[in-house]
């Protein structure tokens, strides 16, 4: 199977999903995030803002912000480059995803990111993940050297046996509504 038909194979399984019993599980997702020891004390919290039908971590957002965590949300750039701003403002960016201003969001530096929640589209056993395919997140993680990874997804979009190339990165773990996947 190619990367195109898994990402089909994965998205029509996730769209498949009740939006009632997408939203329970992005719930779950977040309240197994907030049990996870590798949270407690963080300072520093990339993340993103769900689209289509993706996980969705604001629940997760609102109690980090209300402890003082610093949040983060990626901005693509041109030649598929990718920067974390700590909003200040939101627009919509080229994938009608809403994104950080950049005139009223202030750049973070790749190294001060502790923890990086990144959407997917499949994972596997192995915790290989399989985004939209532009590359953004594969490109940006290894400029976070502390960062520890980690995917948000649900269980329907788990597949036996990822298609991956050198490039790939592996998350550090697997968040989904039934449980943790570690490396």
């Amino acid at each position: 199977m190619t990367k195109q038909q898994q990402r089909r194979e994965a998205e029509a399984a996730r769209a498949a999903l009740d939006p009632r019993e997408r939203q329970a599980a992005s719930q779950e997702i977040c309240r197994q995030l907030l049990c996870l020891p590798e949270l407690q004390g963080v300072s520093c919290v990339f993340s993103y803002r769900a689209m289509e039908q993706e996980a969705d971590a604001s629940m997760l957002h609102e109690w980090l912000q209300e402890r003082g965590v610093r949040l983060a949300f990626p901005l693509c750039l041109p030649g598929g480059e990718m920067e974390a701003r700590v909003p200040g403002g939101w627009k919509r960016g080229a994938y009608g995803i809403w994104e950080p201003d950049p005139a009223l969001s202030p750049l973070l530096a790749p190294e001060e990111i502790q923890v990086a929640l990144v959407p997917c589209v499949a994972f596997d056993r192995q915790n290989r993940r399989l985004g939209h395919g532009a590359g953004y997140y594969d490109r940006y993680l290894p400029r976070c050297p502390q960062a520890l990874t980690v995917a948000l997804a649900f269980e329907a979009q788990r597949l036996e046996r990822l298609v991956c190339q050198p490039h790939d990165r592996i998350m550090d773990l697997v968040v989904t509504e039934r449980g943790v996947y570690r490396k």
